[in-house]
């Protein structure tokens, strides 16, 4: 594991395109529409800004083989599963 850095961000939209698409009995998602999509584009573009914080797993080679990562949004511009309600836990 390492700490994703901005030459990760291909790489980080490569595992949006790979969530977004985790069910395979769903139609698939082109990574151009994904990424054309601001409702899932805003994850990934601009990586990193500033608050944003990610890890990628590495196998033996140093290839990258998974990520996680997190970024606040503001109510303006909120993230899937977003809370409502002031002292929202989780949705």
């Amino acid at each position: 594991m390492r700490t994703a850095t901005g030459d990760d961000a291909e790489f980080l939209a490569d595992m949006l395109v790979a969530a977004v698409n985790w069910d395979p009995a769903r139609q698939q998602v082109s990574r151009e529409q994904v990424l054309g999509d601001r409702q899932t584009a805003h994850y990934v573009e601009g990586w990193p800004r500033a608050g944003d914080l990610g890890a990628v797993a590495v196998d033996a080679g140093g290839q990258p083989i998974g990520a996680v990562w997190l970024r606040l949004f503001s109510a303006n511009d909120p993230g899937y599963g977003r809370c409502h309600v002031v002292g929202c836990a989780g949705v």
